[in-house]
């Protein structure tokens, strides 16, 4: 079954944004926390569209923007 998904990823980083900000998280730390590169986690912010996916889960989990639901 094929699935069209559209995600609004501009709203999706501000969000993130937002979050890291509340909660005084600087992109250093956010970096060392998901075991990724502070320049990735800047990519992320800027939206540039060289980050892999991965990276950016690790960092939406981070920040609580992940959902995990049970397998069927």
């Amino acid at each position: 079954m094929e699935r069209n998904i559209q995600l609004n990823w501009g709203l999706l980083v501000q969000e993130a944004i937002r979050r890291r900000k509340e909660r005084n998280i600087s992109q250093r730390r956010l970096a060392s926390i998901v075991e990724i590169s502070q320049p990735t986690v800047s990519r992320f912010e800027r939206q540039q569209k060289d980050i892999q996916l991965s990276s950016a889960i690790k960092i939406l989990d981070a920040l609580g923007m992940i959902e995990t639901l049970p397998h069927q």
